[in-house]
């Protein structure tokens, strides 16, 4: 015990003291909530099962351990640099079966009610596949992730039922994702880690919290860049970038930037909605179709009255903003406030005080949220923390217009370019439900790309792998490899997608009629809950509130009141609220970001240049040196990189459509222009 303490993790390291000690300690300092198993042989319990450490420390090592077997190893000719070990965890629930038939129930082992099924024979006809099939179709998960047992001994796939229907149970194997680890950052270690070749990356330690923390979520993952460059690496998804280091090698595992305290708590497995679909490769991106009819027509009296354009092609129904908080970084959007319970199920917070509108919120806001939460617990980069938790979201309506057609060579069109949602405000996810889609509008998928960077180019004594980010090895890793994902859009889509991990853009739409033609939709921007949360509007309206009802028994008209609440600076006038959005609106419709070479994070560790490509944020582009996109000069490949920003022609047609053009067709420094307004 005494010699595995002295090799393990901190607070047991260079701990010389007796097992009693070390069992005390144990028990007064937080650990996982779930049991972390490894088996490999570079980890071990220590003297209690919760807590998984390292063991083989004795030394420590340099940074040329990343680079020398058996942490750089050739797997064919994709060059391969291992980290430490990380343990996998494994979920799964049993659902106990009661049946009275032709009904057959499924509850929890705390007598929760799960599913019911209706059988159209005899239990003694039915096998145990074709159960199974029935529950994987309530339940709205893979057939294979369900294992029926009898008194706990697995049944076969064709064995009957018969009659022994007593103590009958499903075992459902859960689909978590990638493994998502809470982490603190270690006080003594230098910001400055590697990433792949002989580069070293900064991390701005801005966007952590101080040592001893546990509140950064990471996750674990083996990637591989456009130069097939594949190594262990720590992903970690915040508002403004997507940071990427490569872990460090068993020896050096104490130097890492992180330290791993567990795993972070399983996602609530709420039931998926039929026709349920993810898209892409690794991306978070979800979508079913509802139908809500009430919203549709919620949502025309309600812009019918305000008749809001600011713009000929936006119609704002709801606008957030004209519904802000001036704070000492500018005006921000004020949230609504939903409380989830276990089961799913969603409360508005703060009555008349919800929101501006809070008939809409109750009526419109609730149930799309309500329909989003198991798309929004299938999310892994970053998790969200949702049963049982108070969520803040911004809601949002509005109307894409396209003009009528006015000819044969002239179509009406739009436009979007590639953006994150927020500004000034940490929006974690999306979700987005169109309730009316004009069947005279063709096109218009939602695209989306990841943030995470897609290689570290280098040259001279950094590296050479700049020759080899050519037109062939990009377009494997964005198209091929599903980098990047497009959805349909059809009347009734409900869309959900990270916002931290996801660029998007509204590919090229176009109306083939000869009158005016639209696409509506609500949008709810979900909060980060890690970040300091916003003023909800159950505060924000307080005051106004109060006044009001102090001013109603005097018999003043409502216009009156608000004049009053005007002057006393407490209510925006019509026309102040309406000049501030017409300057936040200016502001959204510029690019949030470009995909571009990145210098001023990246630095080589010897002679050499380097830079990260992949998109970039505009909130962290700095003053570039003169030879910043110096890989145009090295890199085949480079022109239909920057490309990416350029607005497909094409209808039907995405990132695609840049791999179809030759270089000649192309410039070095494309940059994204404005949406088509």
């Amino acid at each position: 015990m005494q010699r595995l303490c002295r090799n393990a993790w901190s607070p047991f390291q260079r701990t010389r003291c007796g097992t009693q000690r070390i069992l005390k300690m144990m028990e007064k300092i937080p650990i996982q909530k779930a049991r972390m198993c490894c088996r490999s042989r570079s980890c071990a319990f220590v003297g209690h099962p919760d807590v998984w450490v390292p063991t083989g420390y004795r030394s420590e090592s340099s940074f040329e351990d990343d680079f020398h077997f058996p942490s750089y190893e050739f797997l064919g000719s994709v060059r391969f640099r291992k980290g430490y070990s990380i343990p996998s965890l494994n979920y799964s629930r049993m659902i106990a079966l009661s049946f009275n038939l032709p009904q057959v129930v499924g509850h929890s082992l705390v007598g929760e009610e799960i599913f019911t099924l209706f059988l159209d024979q005899p239990c003694t006809s039915i096998s145990t596949d074709t159960l199974i099939s029935a529950i994987s179709a309530v339940l709205g998960a893979d057939p294979l992730s369900l294992t029926l047992l009898s008194e706990g001994v697995p049944l076969e796939p064709d064995q009957m039922l018969g009659d022994a229907l007593n103590a009958i149970a499903v075992r459902q194997r859960l689909d978590t994702g990638p493994p998502v680890l809470v982490c603190e950052r270690r006080s003594h270690n230098s910001p400055e880690t590697l990433l792949g070749r002989p580069c070293h990356v900064d991390v701005n330690l801005n966007y952590f919290p101080g040592p001893g923390i546990a509140t950064i979520q990471a996750i674990p993952e083996t990637r591989e860049f456009v130069t097939r460059d594949r190594f262990d690496s720590w992903m970690i998804y915040t508002k403004l970038e997507v940071l990427q280091y490569q872990r460090p090698s068993e020896k050096r595992c104490r130097r890492d930037l992180l330290k791993p305290r567990g795993f972070f708590p399983r996602a609530p497995a709420w039931s998926l909605p039929d026709g349920c679909q993810r898209w892409g490769h690794g991306a978070d991106v979800w979508s079913a179709t509802f139908a809500l009819p009430n919203i549709k027509r919620l949502m025309d009296a309600h812009a019918e009255c305000t008749a809001d354009r600011p713009i000929p092609r936006y119609q704002m129904i709801i606008d957030p903003n004209q519904f802000v908080r001036h704070t000492e970084e500018g005006p921000v959007w004020v949230p609504c406030e939903f409380d989830v319970d276990s089961c799913g199920r969603a409360q508005l917070v703060g009555g008349t005080r919800s929101h501006q509108h809070p008939d809409l919120a109750r009526q419109v806001a609730l149930p799309i949220l309500e329909a989003s939460l198991p798309l929004l617990a299938k999310l892994r980069r970053p998790q969200l923390l949702l049963d049982r938790r108070r969520l803040q979201a911004v809601f949002k309506a509005q109307r894409i217009i396209l003009p009528p057609k006015v000819g044969e060579d002239h179509e009406s069109e739009y436009i979007g370019m590639w953006h994150v949602d927020g500004h000034r405000e940490d929006v974690v996810a999306v979700a987005l439900y169109y309730y009316h889609v004009d069947s005279a509008l063709e096109g218009g998928d939602m695209e989306f790309c990841g943030r995470e960077p897609l290689d570290v180019l280098a040259i001279a004594d950094a590296g050479h792998n700049a020759s080899s980010f050519d037109k062939a090895s990009l377009k494997k890793a964005l198209v091929d490899n599903k980098i990047r994902c497009r959805v349909p859009i059809c009347e009734g889509t409900l869309l959900v997608f990270s916002n931290h991990q996801l660029v998007h853009r509204v590919l090229r739409m176009i109306n083939k009629s000869g009158s005016e033609a639209s696409r509506d939709f609500v949008a709810l921007f979900i909060l980060n809950p890690a970040s300091t949360p916003l003023v909800p509007s159950r505060c924000a309206l307080a005051k106004q509130q109060m006044l009001t009802r102090t001013l109603r028994p005097s018999g003043l008209p409502p216009e009156n009141i608000q004049a009053i609440l005007a002057l006393a600076g407490i209510l925006p006038t019509e026309e102040y609220a309406k000049e501030l959005r017409n300057v936040l609106l200016s502001e959204q419709l510029k690019p949030t970001g470009e995909f571009v070479g990145r210098q001023q994070n990246v630095h080589a560790t010897g002679n050499g240049c380097v830079t990260m490509v992949g998109w970039l944020h505009h909130m962290l582009q700095e003053s570039q040196p003169p030879s910043w996109d110096y890989p145009r000069d090295f890199s085949p490949g480079w022109k239909h990189f920057r490309a990416l920003n350029r607005a497909p022609g094409k209808l039907g047609r995405g990132i695609s459509e840049v791999f179809s053009k030759g270089s000649s067709d192309l410039s070095s420094s494309e940059a994204p222009s404005l949406a088509h307004t």
